[in-house]
């Protein structure tokens, strides 16, 4: 675990010491600084949360990392910062509690949250576009609807049943329900309800094809593919990141495959 120390005194504004230069700053300290109005108090609070996220970042997509070329090690940084500056904002926005939530409902959501915001932010990039911000954000929240959904439909280690997958179908409207006072731009809400809308019309749930989905929702498709065949899910075994590549090359119906070749671009 990562330690903290103070790199010079810091006083409140009526003249109290609160941590002399060098002193180690515990997560009881912690706490204690977010009730105490000091901007440099303040800051060091920040700086050790976004740790916390640049950390779950580095370890949820350790994969994805070790299959990048050069190129894609550079933008990796840069989509690493900015996921992990959007989280620890989250903090003081609404939708704050379903990101909390996510992380504690089922691990690997969590996880794949994560995944699909970094490869997403990445694969926009390579698109030159310049909404990463909304983009990182509306994959990290593109699967919250699921937390509507029983755990024991989410969990099953086996084939869902016609009713269950009726369930799970409903997780994008339900998370835009979710979201629907929250003013989120409109990619952020696009993403959540069109993240499995598919080139040919066979997607969820509008049955939207070609032009009619968003580049920031064919990103964020292209993501969650990639991922749910990369990592680990109850039932199934995970694939390399090729051979997830490989996959959605080969389904040319479903899967843009321009947004394909951006992060194929960025892999050894």
């Amino acid at each position: 675990m990562s330690k903290y120390y103070a790199k010079k005194d810091i006083y409140s504004k009526d003249g109290r010491l609160l941590l002399a230069s060098g002193q180690e700053i515990s997560e009881k300290t912690l706490i204690r600084l977010k009730s105490l109005d000091c901007a440099e108090a303040i800051e060091i609070v920040l700086q050790k949360e976004k740790s916390i996220y640049e950390k779950d970042i580095e370890e949820s997509t350790r994969i994805i990392e070790q299959n990048l070329n050069s190129k894609g090690i550079n933008y990796y940084k840069t989509a690493s910062s900015i996921a992990a500056e959007i989280l620890y904002e989250s903090k003081n926005q609404p939708w704050w509690i379903y990101i909390n939530t996510l992380s504690n409902y089922v691990n690997w959501m969590y996880l794949h949250a994560i995944n699909v915001s970094i490869m997403s932010i990445m694969m926009a990039k390579v698109l030159k576009l310049d909404t990463l911000n909304e983009i990182a954000l509306g994959a990290f929240l593109h699967d919250i609807g699921k937390m509507m959904i029983p755990k024991s439909v989410i969990q099953k280690p086996n084939k869902l049943t016609d009713v269950e997958m009726m369930y799970i179908k409903q997780h994008c409207e339900l998370g835009v329900s979710m979201l629907k006072d929250h003013n989120l731009n409109q990619i952020i809400i696009d993403i959540i309800s069109q993240h499995h809308e598919k080139q040919d019309g066979s997607g969820y749930p509008q049955g939207l094809k070609g032009a009619e989905i968003p580049v920031h929702s064919k990103i964020v498709t292209v993501a969650d593919a990639i991922d749910a065949i990369t990592s680990y899910r109850p039932y199934k075994l995970k694939k390399s990141l090729k051979t997830a590549i490989e996959e959605l090359r080969q389904d040319t119906a479903k899967y843009p495959q321009d947004i394909i070749d951006a992060m194929s671009s960025l892999l050894l």
